[in-house]
């Protein structure tokens, strides 16, 4: 009770205080926001919109929040610099979902865009899981709202706008939603790009002699701050396919804890954490192996064979739930069992590529190489 009046004071009073203040002074033109919720470096999210801003000569304002390894009174007053530094800036790109965004109304002349961390629709999120067991309430939602004061959320295709819109409390504010695309996508279309992520992985310590790529990448379990990776994989089943095939295994960012592999799956199975980002291991990837993660999107841009390990999959639909019916949805075979995946690891020749290319068409058609700039000229040179 305590903390919930305090949290009511912080965003009704103190927040408000903070930017009307901040808001006095002159806007800068040229001065421009990122807001990391968690991390503590730059994202991916960011990179090609951060290089573009910077060569247009841009100001750029970097303020890394911590949320999820901070306590709430350092988290505040981050926060409050932020809010501070928002008051004179002309734009503010997020790739996160804030409650702080919804404590005040943005002055005229700021610009705020959430550019979203994933591609697509899948897992369902904010009000599309309102009072779910993933999800918040629909009155903490309405009450600390982060999402009405947004101008623009890019997104991968027009076939997921509406999804965006439901999960925002967007429907009523149409064009907000635009299939502009989603930024990092370009590094996919660059030829030299992907040369060097090829040349990344052979300077690693990883013997792949070659044999072909799985990566393993599914998505986390539980809240945020105590993140799991799933443990349903068995990764001995592997060793009769070794000799054909190395696993690379990037468990989702907000898993702390370290893979533990079997010893005798130390030749084959390799952890990646940092060394390589998610980007290039699907570049240099021939298959993906995944369950609810949103990479299937990215993926489906080269058209590359994709297994769904799903063997939790009604739990998850009881505590998140999906946009679409999942297993209709996904372009690739759904299996609940490490040997049901192996069988269709043999039969990866018949995968159907149309579906892949079908996918990739309705859910990506704004992923074209050119998403960067198609947002920073909707931002900076519309009224």
């Amino acid at each position: 009770m305590i903390r919930h009046i305090c949290k009511w004071i912080v965003f009704k009073a103190l927040y408000p205080a903070c930017y009307f203040l901040g808001r006095l002074r002159r806007i800068k033109p040229d001065k421009i926001i990122f807001v990391e919720n968690h991390a503590g470096q730059l994202s991916d999210n960011f990179l090609l919109l951060h290089e573009a801003l910077l060569q247009k000569g841009y100001t750029i304002d970097v303020h890394y929040l911590k949320v999820s390894s901070s306590g709430w009174g350092a988290t505040v007053l981050r926060s409050l610099r932020l809010i501070w530094s928002m008051g004179n800036a002309r734009c503010v790109f997020l790739c996160e979902s804030n409650s702080l965004f919804g404590a005040f109304s943005l002055r005229k002349g700021t610009k705020l865009v959430q550019l979203w961390h994933a591609c697509g629709a899948f897992k369902k999120w904010g009000y599309s899981a309102a009072d779910q067991n993933f999800g918040e309430s629909k009155k903490e939602l309405d009450m600390f709202s982060g999402h009405r004061n947004y101008d623009l959320v890019p997104v991968s295709g027009d076939a997921v706008c509406w999804a965006y819109e439901e999960a925002f409390g967007l429907q009523g504010k149409k064009g907000v939603v635009k299939a502009l695309g989603v930024s990092r996508t370009d590094v996919y279309f660059d030829e030299n790009r992907l040369w060097q992520a090829r040349e990344h992985l052979a300077s690693l310590d990883i013997p792949v002699n070659g044999r072909r790529i799985i990566l393993y990448a599914p998505t986390f379990r539980g809240e945020i701050r105590t993140a799991k990776a799933p443990d349903g994989l068995n990764y001995t089943q592997f060793i009769s396919r070794k000799d054909e095939y190395v696993v690379l295994i990037k468990q989702h960012p907000f898993v702390k804890e370290r893979t533990i592999l079997p010893e005798n799956c130390r030749d084959f199975c390799f952890e990646i954490r940092d060394a390589l980002s998610i980007e290039e291991l699907l570049m240099v990837s021939d298959v993906l192996i995944t369950d609810y993660s949103s990479v299937i999107f990215e993926y489906s841009l080269m058209e590359k064979p994709m297994l769904f390990f799903a063997y939790d999959l009604d739990a998850y639909y009881d505590e998140r739930g999906f946009y679409y019916p999942y297993r209709e949805f996904v372009p690739g075979p759904v299996v609940e069992t490490t040997e049901e995946l192996m069988a269709e690891l043999g039969r990866l020749g018949e995968v159907d590529r149309n579906r892949i290319e079908r996918f990739h068409r309705q859910y990506m058609n704004g992923c074209d190489g050119h998403a960067t700039e198609r947002i920073v000229e909707y931002v900076l040179n519309r009224k």
